[in-house]
């Protein structure tokens, strides 16, 4: 069973995903694999709400990170081996508060992963939710 989590483009911005939630997302070893299947509008409402919420964190965290390094993050923040141990207490804790979304939600790691999956075809289904700006 899978349980990790793909957090890769969970409503991203590109500047500042790069900067934590990739840095998670390699950090638990995520990989996007296999093909996408089409997934229910349930699904797609469900992986819209908890997408939403990991974002709020996402941004909180990314904020908190930014101000603890100067305003200045690097790409990838939590896959690195020299930060601050702030730094890495944040990265820790953005991966348990996405989890614990998830549960709370009632969305299994591996649904939650297929709507990711399923939302970053090219071009993109019309039932997946739009990216905040």
């Amino acid at each position: 069973m899978n349980r990790s989590i793909d957090f890769q483009s969970c409503f991203s911005h590109p500047s500042t995903l790069k900067a934590l939630v990739f840095g998670v997302v390699s950090t638990v070893g995520l990989l996007c694999t296999g093909v996408a299947q089409a997934q229910s509008p349930a699904d797609i409402a469900q992986y819209a709400d908890v997408a939403r919420q990991i974002e709020l964190q996402r941004m909180q965290d990314f904020a908190e990170v930014k101000q603890l390094m100067g305003g200045k993050v690097p790409d990838n923040v939590c896959q690195q081996g020299n930060i601050p141990s702030k730094v890495r207490e944040i990265c820790d804790r953005f991966d348990r508060n996405s989890r614990n979304i998830l549960e709370e939600k009632r969305m299994p790691v591996a649904k939650f992963n297929a709507a990711v999956r399923f939302c970053q075809q090219n071009p993109k289904p019309k039932e997946c939710p739009a990216r905040p700006r």
